[in-house]
């Protein structure tokens, strides 16, 4: 589908206060870089997001990216760990070692709840 071909231009002269309040609402339809793109869609009612950009969301989600990667190793470093008592330790020795690694994951399975209730909350907020 090929797009009509924009022929006419108009321009228009704006007070300091006015100007103001247009720079604004461009902001607020996070349209700043493209000026001519609002105002048509604003003459010709059409419709249009306005997308607010928080920095706490951007922390938020990095912090959780990032212990998302931490669950990531830790998981490979518990198969590994799993895979050297059952290679390396003793029989009678495995029942301890497996004991101390259920407590430490019972821990990891605590932490984790707790993230995902802190980020369920954290996304109601939002």
């Amino acid at each position: 589908m090929r797009q009509k071909k924009r022929s006419y231009k108009y321009s228009f002269r704006l007070d300091e206060q006015q100007n103001i309040r247009f720079k604004q609402m461009l902001c607020e339809a996070g349209l700043e870089h493209n000026r001519s793109r609002f105002i048509v869609k604003r003459i010709f009612a059409e419709c249009f997001e306005v997308v607010r950009r928080d920095p706490s969301k951007g922390e938020f989600v990095a912090r959780l990216n990032d212990f998302h990667y931490q669950f990531q190793r830790i998981g490979s470093n518990y198969n590994q760990i799993v895979k050297a008592v059952n290679t390396h330790i003793s029989k009678t020795a495995i029942p301890h070692q497996i004991a101390a690694l259920e407590q430490r994951t019972r821990e990891l399975k605590a932490l984790s709840i707790e993230i995902l209730e802190l980020a369920r909350e954290a996304s109601r907020k939002w």
